[in-house]
This record gives C-alpha cells, sequence and structure tokens, in this order.
C-alpha cells in the first residue's frame, strides 16, 4: 500500500513538473557569428540588477498565440561565458564582469500582425590587477520587430545586441578616468543619480521642459507655465507671442514645473509627480489589451518600450518611476 502511495505521489510531482514546464521556454543565445583574435578577455561574471530577476519576458506560442514565460537555461551568466569562449579567437586573460540592468522580451498580437519587444541595458566593465574596474562599454536600447511571426526574429535580435556588446569589448581596455569597487557597481545607478540635478535638489526650477535631459539637469528652455484660476483640473497655460494665454499641450512637452511642483506628461496629460525615497513616481495611464495585460503588466517590467505596447482601447492606471537613465516610464508592479 506505502509503494502505491509513494508511486502515486511521484507520478502528482512529475505531472506537476511537467505543467510547470510547460508554462515556461528556455531562452539559448545563438552561435556567435565571427570569432575575435587577440581577445583581451576569457572570463565574464554576472552582475544581474534587473528588478525581475526569474525569466526574461514573454513570448507566444502555438496556433492560439498561448503566453509563455522566457526563461535562461542554462543560467545567464553560464550562457554568456560560453559566448565569450566561441567568440574568443585566442583566449585572452582579461575579466569581465557584465551589470545587466534591463533584458526583457514580449510580444503583442494585433489584428493582422504581430509586434515584438526587446529591452536591453547593460554596462561592461573590465576588472583591474588592483581589484577595481573600469568601464569598457554600454548598451541601452529598445527594439520593435514586425511581422506576422516574431518570436524568431525577437530572440535572434537579443542575441545579436548581446553579442555585438561583447564583441566592441574584447579588443578594449577600460576607461581610466574612473574606476569601480564591485560595492559601486552594485549602487551604480546611485552612482550615476549624484550626476544628475533632479535627484539632487528639494527645489525644482519652474518652467517647461522639452525633454527628459533637460528635466534632468533642471535646464527648461519651453518657458514658463501659468494656471488658469489657479485650478491645476484646467490645465497648463502659455503665454504666446501676443501676451495671449494659449492652453499648453502635453505632447509638447516632457515635464512641467509649478511653483515648485513637478508634473510629468504621460498620453495627453500631466500627472503629479513624487519623490520617493531615490525615485520619481506618478499614477498614469498604461494602455494594454487582453491579450498582453498577464503578459507583461503582471510577469514583466518593459521599461522603455512599455509605453508602446498598444494595440487596443484599454487603459488602466498603474504607479509607475522614471527610468534615471533615459526618462522612460518603468510600472511598478508592486503598486497600483
Amino acid at each position: 500500500m506505502k509503494r502505491i502511495i509513494f508511486l502515486l505521489f511521484s507520478i502528482l510531482i512529475q505531472a506537476v513538473v511537467v505543467k510547470a514546464q510547460q508554462k515556461t521556454r528556455a531562452f539559448l543565445f545563438t552561435k556567435p557569428h565571427k570569432i575575435v583574435e587577440n581577445a583581451k578577455y576569457g572570463k565574464i561574471n554576472l552582475y544581474d540588477a534587473r528588478e525581475i530577476k526569474d525569466n526574461l519576458g514573454v513570448i507566444q506560442v502555438g496556433m492560439m498565440n498561448a503566453n509563455r514565460l522566457l526563461v535562461a537555461e542554462p543560467s545567464l551568466e553560464k550562457q554568456l561565458q560560453s559566448q565569450l569562449e566561441q567568440i574568443n579567437g585566442r583566449n585572452g586573460n582579461g575579466e569581465l564582469l557584465m551589470r545587466l540592468e534591463k533584458f526583457c522580451i514580449a510580444e503583442l498580437t494585433g489584428a493582422f500582425s504581430e509586434k515584438g519587444f526587446l529591452d536591453f541595458r547593460a554596462i561592461l566593465f573590465s576588472k583591474e590587477a588592483n581589484g577595481e574596474y573600469l568601464q569598457l562599454a554600454r548598451v541601452d536600447t529598445a527594439i520593435v520587430v514586425k511581422g506576422m511571426d516574431v518570436t524568431k526574429a525577437t530572440l535572434a535580435r537579443a542575441s545579436e545586441v548581446v553579442n555585438n556588446l561583447i564583441f566592441d569589448a574584447l579588443t578594449k581596455s577600460g576607461d581610466t578616468t574612473k574606476s569601480y569597487s564591485l560595492s559601486e557597481i552594485e549602487h551604480y545607478d546611485d552612482i550615476q543619480k549624484k550626476q544628475l540635478a533632479l535627484y539632487n535638489t528639494e527645489t525644482y526650477k519652474d518652467g517647461l521642459y522639452l525633454t527628459y535631459e533637460e528635466f534632468a539637469l533642471q535646464t527648461p528652455s519651453g518657458g514658463q507655465a501659468q494656471l488658469r484660476e489657479g485650478d491645476l483640473n484646467l490645465g497648463f497655460f502659455k503665454e504666446n507671442e501676443k501676451g495671449k494665454l494659449k492652453k499648453v499641450n502635453p505632447k509638447d512637452y516632457y515635464a512641467v514645473v509649478h511653483a515648485g511642483n513637478p508634473f510629468i506628461s504621460s498620453q495627453d496629460q500631466f500627472y503629479a509627480l513624487i519623490k520617493e525615497d531615490d525615485d520619481f513616481i506618478f499614477v498614469g495611464p498604461v494602455m494594454e489589451t487582453a491579450s498582453a495585460t498577464n503578459a507583461v503588466v503582471a510577469s514583466v517590467l518593459l521599461g522603455a518600450i512599455g509605453g508602446v505596447l498598444v494595440a487596443g482601447p484599454e487603459t488602466n492606471y498603474y504607479a509607475q518611476k522614471l527610468d534615471y537613465a533615459n526618462g522612460s516610464f518603468i510600472r511598478l508592479l508592486n503598486k497600483q
């Protein structure tokens, strides 16, 4: 009897494992298409700074376009080392460290076509003899692939981006103007924020900001914004060349600061921006479709490309934060 119970239990466990596997798909880098001779580096380590580490996004499979989580198998670090070894014509003695900030893939099905999205950001460092690190290369990209079946093409672009980053770094020496400890690499985002006026002031400069760069540096070039009758609900206004007030179109600006209070532009409206800890947060719209909501919003942090995942009229409101590096909006999974 005990043996029968044990066998039944084993079958149940196997069924659960199979079911879990059916909900994921393995990600594996494609083989590099060229070799780099006289490479300086033969080893690569990974510091994973992504907010979601257990998957690489969501792809659609089968006739019904069922959503499947994309999981690195083997691990990303093992695959990166394998890529490096395949690229090296002559194995170098140097050591690389990749700080991975974004690596996210998603698909969205429209009425007559599909779109694949890749969001990738990473910084490569070389390790020096004294244990310090020098920055070698950096990539921050958002790619959109269109077509009837975009899965293969999107995965291929992901491999291409990573391979090219490694290709470009293998014969280079690091930037000696600034060295980093391992702890500083782990807190690289904090170091970068300290160089931006936006993150190091409690008084924001009034004005209309055309771009994130202006906002980050606190250098508005769009003139001053005004309120009519002190009513935020009426929107912001700006004097035209004739001295008359004209309503500001949010599409024309990245942000506005009025009376020291910052607001961010998102989908034809301005939303109040609040600083929490060392991030800027706002609650604003994210347009979604039924096929993308669960796959992307619930499972994937898409950052720079989150705003373009639009194939239908549904709009939900979520807490989002500004990406310090490029000003894009990153939806916070734990807040609404």
